[in-house]
């Protein structure tokens, strides 16, 4: 479903009367970067770029309601789950909830000096990842007494990813 309806989304959207959309503020997603990432994406060797889904971040990131809860694709998820709505529920190892669908672009910025490297790149796709423990397991929880989080591999809570795969190179600026 998300993958079919970014699929729609990207080719109705992109294409009116073979004339391309350009970057717009209501768009294109700004990001900070550190050097050695963006002259990876800039050289093409770089594909995705990631960002960790957070209490404060995941409205840019998903698709929310107009309360700000996080919609979940029906397909992904069982509506009376009781962790339904956490941005870090396992749910098995399915991320359920869809990615934000106005993103085409993203705006990248070397740190936060006004001089700096500033690319725009095109969005071909968003999906979700668990993010890993230095083990390379996924980064599972459980949330315990006195709501205290306790890692646990087979907790029902885990942090996620949002990976952006990047497609083409819209414009590099460099400093």
């Amino acid at each position: 479903y998300q993958f079919s309806r970014f699929a729609h989304r990207h080719f109705k959207t992109h294409r009116i009367n073979n004339l391309k959309i350009k970057p717009t503020k209501e768009n294109t997603l700004y990001l900070t970067i550190k050097q050695v990432y963006f002259n990876q994406i800039v050289e093409g060797k770089k594909k995705k770029e990631y960002r960790e889904i957070k209490e404060t971040t995941y409205k840019k990131y998903l698709e929310v309601d107009e309360d700000g809860w996080p919609l979940y694709d029906t397909s992904k998820a069982d509506a009376d789950d009781p962790l339904l709505g956490d941005i870090c529920i396992w749910n098995g190892g399915c991320y359920p909830y869809v990615a934000n669908q106005k993103w085409e672009y993203l705006s990248l910025a070397v740190g936060y000096a006004k001089e700096r490297d500033t690319a725009v790149v095109e969005v071909n796709d968003i999906t979700f990842e668990p993010l890993l423990d230095k083990k390379g397991n996924p980064a599972r929880f459980s949330i315990g007494d006195n709501d205290v989080a306790k890692i646990e591999a087979n907790g029902d809570l885990c942090f996620w990813q949002a990976v952006f795969h990047v497609g083409k190179i819209i414009e590099v600026h460099k400093k």
